[in-house]
C-alpha cells in the first residue's frame, strides 16, 4: 500500500452522501487512480465517518484529487458535512506487516507449522486441475503440505493485505526429483489473528516439459519474480 488518503468528517445526511459516492464512481470510471477504500463509521459517535483511499503514491493520489468529478464530489460533500472536514495524506513509515504471512511462507518453504499462527481447525480449500481438496484442522493441513515434497522454493511471492486477511500470488518449485514447477493464489481470511481459512488456485505442478511449453507459448519466463 503506496499512499493512504484519510478523510475525516461529520453528516447527518449519510443516505444522500452515499449517493453521491456512487454518482461519483460512474462519473470517474476510467479515469479515477485510487486502488481501493473503505467508508468506516464510528460506532462510539453517531454522524462520525472516516475515509479510507488507497494509491499506488503521492503523484497517483494527486491526480484522483485534481478529476472533474472528483472536485464536484467533494464540493457537495462538503455541503453535506456538519463541521471541518479533515484531511491526512500518509506515506509508509516502515514496511507493512501482514497478520500470518510470514508463517505461511514459512510453512510452505521448510514444511514446519508454527501452530499458534494457525486456528485449530483450519480450513484448506484448494482447486487445482484434477479436482478440488477440502481439508480441516491444523494436522490434515500439515500432512498435506509435507505428502506433497519435502520442501519447496519461493519463485513468486507477492503478498498484499485484505481488510480480511491477505491474498498472495505465488509460484515454487519443488526441491526433490519431480522438480515441479506450482502457481497459483492463495486467500488467506484472518480470525482473532490466525489463519482460520485458506482458498488455494493452482495450475498444477507442471514438469519440465510443460514448462518448456509454457515459456514457448507465452514468451515470458516461469516463476521467474520474487
Amino acid at each position: 500500500m503506496g499512499f493512504l488518503q484519510i478523510i475525516d468528517f461529520h453528516t447527518d445526511q449519510f443516505e444522500e452522501f452515499t449517493q453521491l459516492e456512487h454518482q461519483w464512481i460512474e462519473e470517474s470510471a476510467g479515469a479515477r487512480t485510487s486502488t481501493g477504500g473503505q467508508l468506516y463509521a464510528d460506532r462510539d459517535n453517531p454522524g462520525h465517518y472516516v475515509a479510507l483511499d488507497w494509491f499506488t503514491d503521492f503523484d497517483s493520489a494527486m491526480v484522483n484529487s485534481h478529476l472533474p468529478a472528483t472536485s464536484s464530489f467533494a464540493e457537495k460533500a462538503t455541503a453535506l458535512s456538519t463541521g471541518e472536514v479533515v484531511f491526512h495524506n500518509l506515506e509508509p513509515a516502515m514496511e507493512v506487516f501482514i497478520q500470518g504471512e510470514p508463517e505461511l511462507r514459512r510453512a510452505l518453504e521448510t514444511n514446519d507449522l508454527v501452530k499458534d499462527a494457525f486456528a485449530d481447525e483450519v480450513v484448506l480449500d484448494m482447486i487445482v486441475p484434477h479436482g478440488r481438496v477440502v481439508t480441516t484442522g491444523l494436522d490434515a493441513l500439515g500432512t498435506l503440505i509435507r505428502e506433497e515434497t519435502p520442501a519447496r522454493r519461493l519463485e513468486v511471492w507477492d503478498a498484499q493485505p485484505t481488510p480480511t486477511g491477505f491474498v498472495v500470488e505465488y509460484a515454487y518449485r519443488t526441491l526433490d526429483d519431480a522438480d515441479s514447477l506450482a502457481v497459483g493464489t492463495i486467500i488467506a481470511k484472518i480470525h482473532e489473528g490466525r489463519i482460520a481459512r485458506l482458498f488455494i488456485t493452482c495450475g498444477g505442478n507442471w514438469d519440465a516439459e510443460t514448462q518448456r511449453q509454457v515459456r514457448e507459448s507465452t514468451g515470458e519466463p516461469v516463476g521467474s519474480r520474487s
